[in-house]
Parts: C-alpha cells; structure tokens; sequence
C-alpha cells in the first residue's frame, strides 16, 4: 500500500512540475522569442520559428488551430484566375523547349534561366512573358527578350533592343492561344 501512496504522489509531483515547467517555457519565449537561450533548434526551426514571429505569431502551415475551418462542410471555396488560360498555356507552350526559372500562374510571369547558344558562349539571352489580361486580347500578353555578354569575366547587358523578338514570341503566344481556344468550342 505504501508503494501506491508514494508512487500516486510522485506522479502527483511529476504532473504538477510538467504543468510549471510549460508555463515557465510560455513566459521564456514570450521575452525572448525564438532566440530564447534555453532553446536547443535546428537551422530549418529557427527559420520557421522566426518567419512566425515576424508574422506576429500565425503561420500559414500552422493548421492545428484552424483544420476544422479548413474544411467545413458549409465554407464556400471560390477559384478565379488572374490570368487567361490559354494566354497562360501559349505562354508556356512558347518556352518549353527552355528550363524556367519562373512560372506564376496567379501572377501571370513566365521567366526562363539563361540561354546560351552553344556556339557563342560569352552571349547569354532570357525570355520574359507577363499576361496582363483575363480575357483572350492582342494586349493581355507583354513580350521582352533580354540578352548579356561577357566582358572581362563579367555579364554586362548588351542594351540591344530585341523588338522583332519579343513582337515574334508575342505574336506566337496569341496565334496558340488563339487555337487552343477554338479547340475548346
């Protein structure tokens, strides 16, 4: 009987110093945050850590507080673009052949990594394409082609107009979006 008494006690004590112990940790971070000395994280939790604080305690990945909200039965999820479509597709379908380094289709920006032509490569090119528009117009869709040249070991911008080029993958894009949406009909 004695071994149940003081085993209950200790897990009395144990349960009670878990409970300061948790309250102590709350005030610690609330005053120092995530630089807290009694801490031990990683690299990557002292990032997320610190993207929370400047957040002002919320992050986007934190769903524990609101699943429930995420996936209520009655909630009303509603998807526009902020593009078109087939501006968007085109615009892709013109730089396949190319490694991107950007592609936002909320934003409408489709940007290529350089380009070197294998038989010049102190000559480097990449290819900007910005949808403007909702709707499928000559205007929703802006071009522009931007190349560099090494000098001294250095890329300096050649500050060469690429007018022909960039009304070239402009008028591309319209003439496939133009069939992708006759294709849809």
């Amino acid at each position: 009987m004695f071994k149940i008494i003081s085993l209950f006690i200790t897990l009395i004590f144990i349960y009670s110093c878990s409970n300061n112990h948790q309250s102590n940790m709350a005030k610690l971070d609330q005053t120092f945050g995530c630089k807290d000395p009694h801490k031990n994280l990683s690299r990557s939790k002292m990032r997320a850590c610190m993207a929370k604080q400047r957040a002002g305690g919320k992050s986007m990945f934190d769903l524990n507080n609101d699943f429930n909200q995420l996936f209520r039965k009655d909630s009303t999820v509603i998807y526009q673009n902020s593009v078109n479509p087939y501006l968007w597709n085109a615009g892709l379908e013109v730089t396949k052949t190319y490694p991107l380094k950007i592609a936002d289709n909320q934003g409408g920006f489709i940007e290529t990594e350089w380009i070197r032509d294998s038989s010049d490569m102190n000559q480097r090119c990449l290819i900007k394409i910005q949808i403007t528009s909702q709707e499928l117009i000559t205007t929703g869709v802006k071009s522009s082609f931007l190349c560099e040249t090494k000098q001294g070991g250095e890329w300096i911008a050649d500050n060469v107009d690429y007018i022909k080029e960039e009304n070239q993958i402009t008028l591309k894009i319209l003439d496939i979006a133009g069939n992708l949406s006759q294709a849809s009909l």
